[in-house]
């Protein structure tokens, strides 16, 4: 078995509407991050490559969630002084635009980079994956809308230039429906939260990773990858989604098949 953990990061600056502030992290910390990794031996990739990874060199895949432009600004800098990759994972119906589907109104109107973007760090050694093309709870959507929103990211990214080979489920929603979706629609790795380290020798389209948010300290990153694979409180969690996803479904019907739950 191959453990490695899977950094999920979100914005880099900081937050518009304090409510958002655990999901953005400064430039320094990111930098403290990724000099602690490196100092402790870590070669920093994206998480297609890792998953085609053959042998044994320790890694740590860095990824970025939504498509952010403080990324160009603040995370891109940083990850190019320290000779990392990443996958940046964007929502393909915003680029360009705004994060109009996060829940608080102040963060709604952060701007997500344009795909001259993300052609931009792509030639410079970024993976570009998707993140849906709306930014909905595919678990609960009715199945075509799930079917569509996947094939609809796949096929911009695929207009804009891109070769998408790694989905990222939004709000780290998922089941087997939704799994199979995004297989038959031609990628080849997926992420969930999953709160653990991940195993490539498990199911690539259910990469497990570990949240970061503006409190984890250098300290506390390399802390968690000597801790269990899995916590037992992420056990636990994991046993409650079918309970949760039907109060979700429940939720979204009595408002609309598009509704979101946080900003994952």
């Amino acid at each position: 078995m191959t453990l490695a953990p899977v950094l999920m990061y979100h914005a880099v600056g900081r937050p518009l509407d304090q409510r958002f502030r655990p999901w953005v992290i400064p430039p320094s910390l990111l930098a403290e991050h990724l000099a602690s990794l490196r100092e402790s031996g870590y070669e920093l990739i994206g998480l297609t490559e890792w998953a085609g990874r053959k042998d044994d060199r320790k890694c740590a895949v860095l990824t970025f969630d939504d498509g952010y432009a403080d990324f160009m600004q603040h995370a891109w800098p940083v990850l190019t002084s320290h000779g990392a990759r990443a996958t940046v994972y964007v929502v393909t119906g915003h680029a360009g635009g705004e994060a109009r589907w996060l829940p608080m109104k102040g963060e709604r109107s952060r701007p997500i980079m344009t795909w001259e973007d993300l052609r931009v760090i792509r030639d410079s050694g970024m993976e570009i994956g998707s993140h849906g093309h709306r930014h909905v709870e595919l678990d609960t959507a009715p199945l075509s809308i799930a079917q569509d929103d996947v094939r609809r990211s796949r096929d911009m990214l695929r207009q804009q230039g891109f070769s998408p080979h790694s989905f990222c489920y939004p709000f780290g929603y998922v089941n087997r429906t939704v799994r199979d979706i995004v297989a038959r629609a031609g990628f080849t790795t997926a992420c969930i939260v999953g709160r653990g380290l991940a195993d490539s020798e498990q199911d690539l389209l259910r990469v497990r990773r570990l949240a970061i948010d503006h409190r984890t300290t250098p300290e506390m990153l390399l802390r968690r990858f000597r801790g269990p694979a899995v916590a037992p409180a992420a056990r636990l969690r994991e046993a409650a989604q079918p309970a949760w996803r039907l109060t979700r479904r429940v939720r979204s019907m009595a408002r609309s098949p598009h509704a979101g739950g946080g900003p994952e």
